[in-house]
């Protein structure tokens, strides 16, 4: 048993990534890519494959868009991750940004100056 606690130790929130589309009015087509969980060295990699795979087949400028609402930690090399991501998009003329952002991940991003270079 645990002091104040039930002995139970909750598990980590899986990790996934989904891909979804949004058709935003006066703008055109959205790519929005919906993370759950850590972004962090273990988890890092599946994010990275799914941003450069939604970059890769672009045909034109891309409205992109990563929801960090159900991710609750971010290190830096899932920064890492969104600041390529943004690069690459905005190489292709086209717009990324954060939706979400709270917590330690807001914070990190502010203490490392990407909230300004990410939108967040």
């Amino acid at each position: 048993m645990f002091p104040g606690g039930s002995g139970v130790i909750a598990p980590e929130p899986d990790f996934a990534v989904r891909i979804e589309k949004e058709q935003v009015p006066d703008v055109g087509p959205r790519v929005l890519v919906v993370v759950t969980g850590d972004v962090d060295y273990t988890h890092f990699g599946e994010l990275e494959t799914a941003l450069e795979h939604e970059i890769g087949r672009s045909t034109g400028p891309l409205d992109l868009v990563v929801d960090l609402t159900a991710v609750p930690y971010c290190d830096s090399c899932g920064m890492r991750v969104l600041l390529g991501a943004s690069q690459q998009v905005a190489a292709g003329g086209g717009v990324f940004g954060l939706r979400g952002v709270h917590g330690q991940v807001a914070r990190a991003l502010k203490l490392t100056g990407l909230d300004r270079v990410l939108g967040a």
